[in-house]
């Protein structure tokens, strides 16, 4: 596509139906992006849970209440603490095994565009809706160079949705405990680039982006930096200097209600 030098589809090996679900969504397109293994958290092993997480370190205030990863007796269970133990991983309340891949999965896409040197990607994930042609988003891209040419991100949609269909916005926030926030407001702030586009901070739902290189290299460096706590949508936006860019209409949204294995490995059903 115009402006865009490589197109990625994150799909776990456990679910070849929606890979093909959404490669023949883009089919009538013209668009084939390329296949990129998914990272299943559920099969990681505890050492790389363990080295994965938030460590607390001696002298910072205990708190919060966060989920540990423990292990007794050969079997795994998460368990619910105040971060005051030191040298244990810590992980944002109940965050799964299957966010965890979710997160290494992004940035496993971000590590190999940045290697391969692409200077704009698109990244998407395997439960995308088509609502318009996404070779409009060539044009936005072609907008954006010119009324925000620092800009890092693009999302390919207004808001997440919600199971109903409904916008779902993100309007709060908790504390990261090894990073210093900027206050609620900063977040929050939206500006209008023109009719088709806006400058945004907060907001759900990582399923289909344009990152420029810019953006690949402070989202790496930040995660590399200060490790995983939350889901990658919130860590997503408390990158700093990450300059996020929104459609105002829905070019590629998300299903809604799509089935997800990040909560529990629900492909293992019969």
């Amino acid at each position: 596509m115009p402006g865009i030098d490589f197109i990625y589809m994150i799909n776990l090996g456990e679910r070849p139906e929606k890979y093909q679900r959404t490669m023949n969504a883009l089919k009538p397109y013209g668009i084939y992006p390329y296949r990129f293994s998914a990272v299943n958290g559920w099969k990681l092993s505890f050492k790389a849970i363990d080295e994965l997480g938030v460590r607390y370190q001696p002298g910072t205030p205990p708190g919060p209440i966060a989920s540990v990863y423990r292990h007794v007796d050969g079997k795994e269970y998460m368990s619910f603490e105040i971060m005051q133990e030191e040298g244990t991983a810590y992980y944002c309340h109940s965050l799964s095994r299957g966010a965890i891949g979710c997160i290494l999965s992004h940035l496993s896409v971000l590590q190999d565009a940045y290697d391969s040197g692409y200077q704009t990607i698109w990244v998407m994930e395997d439960d995308i809706r088509m609502v318009r042609d996404p070779h409009e988003l060539s044009s936005l891209i072609n907008t954006l160079d010119k009324l925000a040419p620092d800009w890092d991100v693009l999302f390919t949609d207004d808001e997440t949705k919600g199971s109903d269909g409904s916008r779902v916005y993100c309007g709060g926030l908790r504390p990261r405990p090894n990073f210093q926030l900027q206050p609620l407001d900063h977040y929050l702030r939206r500006a209008w680039v023109n009719v088709d586009l806006f400058k945004l901070g907060l907001r759900f739902g990582t399923y289909s982006m344009i990152i420029r290189r810019s953006g690949i290299q402070k989202i790496l460096q930040f995660f590399k930096t200060y490790k995983l706590f939350f889901p990658y949508d919130i860590d997503f936006c408390f990158v700093p200097d990450l300059q996020r860019y929104a459609c105002s209409q829905d070019i590629v949204t998300t299903i809604a209600g799509g089935l997800s294995d990040n909560g529990n490995p629900t492909y293992e059903k019969p």
